[in-house]
């Protein structure tokens, strides 16, 4: 081959060209690949296949619209329009003379009103310059006045003829409409008709494919310009992000796929992910719910990279109420999706069901949020089993001690029982919280039997060696009747803390948990004991939550009775049978090389005799597993928590968390961490070598997968403060005593009977009538005086007699209930200035007419006037009317009255004015607010009724501790 080198040339030309052709096809293949590639993403094709999913929609919609059109309505408007038609038609020749009169007038109202604008336009220029030449004293200013002045009569002039002119077109107009008027009214009303057909018809011209669109503004290369498809993009103005320890304003992509999601059309609910509207508009989201997206937008709850527009990068994460469940989604995720665990990002989303973690951000220490079911059921959880009590957490710092007391152990329980409680608690109460301790997964091995039953024993040894003295009220109390007993633990209220028949904690709930399990309680203590804590809980626990529910005598000895007949399984036996040198080795371990070198604790235990080995490595057990946390243990009152801190644990990055060598946890997830964690809190300590004070120490609750959920929830609820203050609730007065009200009524556990703001009420599901159970408490403050609750709360009376159940004495002092009655205020939104009542008496203030309606409405039928109607039911009898003037709001009654099922849905009271305010009686003239208002006058000059407040004075001295 000829060489092609060129003079002065070090290469060949012929080859330099195909290098060169070579190239610049495969930069042009390049360029075609990148544009398509971007003309191909995976967010444009989801906002393509939208446009699809919307025109469906749209016309669904329509054909709804046009079915939705009142037929009838619309043939008799059409009936009418022909008529109006034939009417215009029939007159036709008067129409045309009105509309050529009318085109003459209004031409010539244009013409005048034109030379009166004209007019009134030099009339203020040349008043202006008068004014200014009378002012600067000129000596034309009179002359100048003269000619102004001739001017406003020329004005006026020309006003008065504009007047007389449209004057003259009203009437023509007039004329006009009695012709075309009834034309013009029909055709607006069959319009309305077909509003929103209309509407969602020039949609679908919107929506339709076409050739501009569709080929030239979302045409690659082009779409820079104008296009259709393209992100969409929330910049939120008080929410932040922190990056790398600046914060930013938060930015979120996200609807850039969830295109619906403030959609509240339901026909989008029909259709898959991503094009679902959110679940809840009313409460997220929509411009009138109180988090609106354009304020909140996405990230702030879900978490996530926001601003990220593939489904991968978003770091979504699957969600299921089990393992199964999560790794299936988990599988089609990957297949669909190309989706991993994310490891680029410190804050991957939130499950589906933990979303609710993230309210805390702002409505922080908030026991209890409106409509955050899942994320208040895990705060219930998280305080039933304790957890605050060793891990210090934000919130949760004044909360009492979830244990009970053990100062007083010797006079409750044996140390029998408590060692084989303490070996795995739930084999003797299946509901109980209390975890267990010894015999866990790192303590399990056959050569780990001694060491523990040694460190029980030692435990009980010292809680019975500090003992305070304790002496009952009654000492030898009288034996009461199991069979009468156990309908009155059944009845009155118990249940609403307590598990009795049930077999889990999940099966029982967090509120009946909330007291001490009474399964087994007749293994565990004796009747006396029981007797005693059953009728005054505070002479053994001043500061016991049990509340006093007055029980005679007779009825406490029945319901001890009862209980201590409640006997089952006595727990597991000890797998070991320790001797000295056991005790003296784990004393040995404790002392060594922890507390001191070897030989001076050699010497430490050889000075101790048997007895004083038990107590002092009791000490050093109890110290070193945390129990005084929970419960109240003499020698412990200022110990600080063993836990690590939980305040900040949901902003905890991944890396910080140690895997171990256990398997299967992906290390990229701190939320699977967790929920191994809670499984197998010992787990960690898997394939390692340690001493046995080296060993992990947290308890094993036994928790099912539901309860971990639940304390995931909490768990990554707890988060760092970084938004800042404009993006938290707007703190008002009435913000406050909610606040603090629902803090009290759920860590005082009312909301076991009573339902409050749509929480709780779980003793209603155990009464075969709801009726018959504890009231709904959430419209209380509009419902009764401030005075009159006040009262009640101090010293409870009996409102419902024919009723087992009873509400109890707390004994909170005048704050706590202050606080309750603000809080049920605050719920009403009653709180204000006082407001007064005219006082209406029996013997000027009811007329015939009011006792007339009273008797013809038979309001006495249900409702007791003292003697209680032995022709009802009870779940048909309602309050003493006797106690309205001194209980009932004036107002609420007339509200009662109107609507009795808005305010109490499920309410067996009648609503007799359905149509309100028209009336079915004939009474007053047929007037159905004249009627209601007779009936509340009427009812608020009964008297005689129970009352609480003649006994508050009495009771504010009695119970306030």
């Amino acid at each position: 081959m000829a060489d092609k080198k060129g003079v002065g040339h070090a290469y060949n030309i012929d080859f330099l060209n195909v290098v060169f052709a070579a190239s610049s096809i495969f930069l042009l293949l390049s360029t075609i690949w990148m544009v398509w590639d971007d003309y191909d993403r995976e967010w444009k094709n989801v906002q393509r296949r939208f446009v699809n999913l919307e025109i469906q929609v749209t016309q669904a919609g329509l054909e709804r619209a046009q079915r939705g059109v009142d037929q009838n309505k619309l043939k008799t408007l059409e009936t009418g329009l022909a008529q109006a038609e034939q009417n215009i038609a029939s007159n036709q020749q008067k129409v045309g003379e009105i509309q050529s009169q009318l085109g003459t007038v209004e031409a010539r109202l244009y013409r005048e009103s034109q030379a009166a604008q004209f007019a009134k336009a030099t009339y203020d220029q040349d008043r202006y310059e008068f004014e200014a030449a009378r002012v600067a004293g000129s000596s034309s200013a009179a002359r100048m006045g003269e000619s102004v002045a001739a001017q406003e009569r020329e004005l006026a002039g020309l006003n008065l003829i504009v007047e007389k002119t449209t004057a003259e077109r009203g009437a023509l107009l007039k004329q006009q409409e009695q012709f075309t008027g009834a034309l013009a009214a029909v055709q607006k009303q069959i319009a309305e008709l077909h509003a929103e057909g209309t509407r969602l018809d020039r949609r679908l011209d919107v929506l339709q494919p076409s050739v501009l669109k569709d080929f030239f503004r979302d045409a690659p290369l082009l779409d820079f310009m104008a296009p259709t498809i393209k992100i969409q993009q929330i910049l939120l103005p008080n929410v932040v992000d922190d990056v790398n320890f600046t914060r930013v304003a938060k930015m979120d992509r996200c609807t850039t796929c969830h295109l619906a999601i403030d959609r509240a059309d339901p026909l989008y609910e029909k259709y898959p992910q991503p094009y679902k509207p959110h679940p809840n508009l009313a409460t997220y989201l929509a411009s009138n719910s109180p988090h609106p997206m354009d304020q909140v937008g996405c990230t702030v709850c879900h978490e996530g990279m926001g601003q990220s527009v593939s489904f991968r990068d978003a770091s979504h994460m699957p969600s299921g109420a089990n393992e199964e469940e999560r790794e299936a989604k988990q599988i089609r995720w990957e297949e669909e999706h190309d989706w991993e665990e994310p490891h680029l990002w410190d804050f991957p989303m939130l499950p589906a069901d933990m979303t609710e973690a993230s309210c805390a951000k702002c409505h922080k220490s908030e026991v209890f949020v409106p409509r955050a079911d899942k994320l208040n059921v895990a705060y219930a959880t998280f305080e039933r089993a304790g957890c605050y009590a060793c891990h210090k957490t934000r919130g949760f710092e004044d909360v009492k001690k979830p244990g009970p007391i053990l100062t007083k152990i010797d006079s409750k329980l044996t140390p029998d029982w408590v060692k084989t409680w303490l070996r795995n608690p739930r084999a003797v109460k299946p509901t109980t919280w209390m975890p267990r301790v010894w015999y866990n997964s790192n303590s399990s091995a056959p050569e780990d039997a001694a060491r523990n039953e040694v460190e029980i024993d030692a435990a009980v040894a010292y809680l019975f060696a500090n003992a305070a003295p304790h002496e009952p009220a009654v000492k030898s109390p009288p034996r009461g009747d199991a069979k009468r007993g156990e309908p009155i633990v059944k009845s009155v209220g118990c249940l609403g803390c307590h598990a009795v028949d049930e077999k889990t904690r999940v099966e029982a709930g967090p509120n009946r948990t909330f007291g001490q399990p009474l399964q087994n309680i007749g293994n565990k203590t004796t009747y006396e004991w029981i007797y005693n804590w059953v009728r005054d809980p505070k002479h053994y626990s001043p500061a016991t939550y049990m509340p006093d529910l007055r029980l005679t005598d007779a009825q406490v000895a029945d319901v001890a009775t009862y209980l201590s007949g409640l006997k089952g399984g006595g727990g597991d036996a000890a797998k070991a049978t320790p001797d000295q040198t056991a005790v003296d080795a784990t004393l040995m371990s404790y002392y060594y090389p922890n507390l001191m070198p070897f030989e001076d604790a050699k010497a430490a235990v050889s000075k101790l005799d048997a007895k004083a080995k038990q107590v002092e490595l009791g000490r050093l057990v109890i110290n070193r597993y945390g129990c005084y946390s929970c419960h109240e243990i003499k020698g412990f009152e200022t110990t600080r928590p063993i836990g690590t801190e939980l305040s900040e644990e949901g902003s905890k990055l991944v890396s910080r968390l140690d895997f171990a060598f256990v398997e299967g946890i992906p290390h990229t997830s701190k939320i699977e961490w967790f929920r191994t964690k809670l499984h197998d809190p010992r787990i960690f300590d898997q394939g390692r070598v340690l001493q046995p004070l080296d060993k992990l120490r947290m308890p094993n609750f036994d928790f099912a997968d539901e309860e971990i959920s639940r304390l995931l929830t909490a768990i990554m609820s707890f988060q760092r403060e970084i938004q800042p203050a404009q993006a938290m609730p707007v703190k008002t007065a009435r913000y406050d005593y909610l606040v603090q009200g629902r803090t009290l009524v759920h860590r005082r556990n009312c909301v076991g009977c009573h339902i409050i703001e749509g929480d709780g009420g779980d003793f209603l599901k155990l009464v075969s009538d709801p009726s018959l159970g504890p009231p709904m408490l959430t419209p209380e403050g509009a419902r009764v005086k401030p005075d009159w609750l006040y009262a009640f709360l101090r010293g409870p009376i009996t409102i419902r007699p024919w009723l087992e159940v009873r509400m109890p004495t707390f004994g909170l002092d005048d704050a706590g209930w202050n606080g309750v009655i603000r809080y049920f205020g605050a719920i009403s939104n009653t709180i204000g200035p006082f407001q007064t009542h005219e006082v209406v008496s029996a013997s000027v203030g009811a007329d015939a007419g009011s006792k007339a309606l009273f008797d013809l409405l038979k309001c006495q039928q249900c409702h007791v006037l003292g003697a209680i109607p032995k022709d009802q039911p009870t779940s048909n009898l309602a309050p003493d009317l006797r106690m309205s003037a001194e209980r009932l709001q004036p107002d609420w009654i007339l509200q009662w009255l109107r609507v009795p099922a808005t305010i109490l849905p499920g309410t067996r009271m009648p609503a007799f004015w359905p149509d309100y305010p028209k009336s079915y009686y004939t009474e007053m003239g047929g007037s159905a607010e004249a009627q209601v208002r007779a009936i509340r006058d009427y009812l608020l000059t009964l008297r005689g009724g129970p009352s609480p407040m003649q006994g508050a004075a009495r009771s504010a001295t009695t119970n306030n501790n």
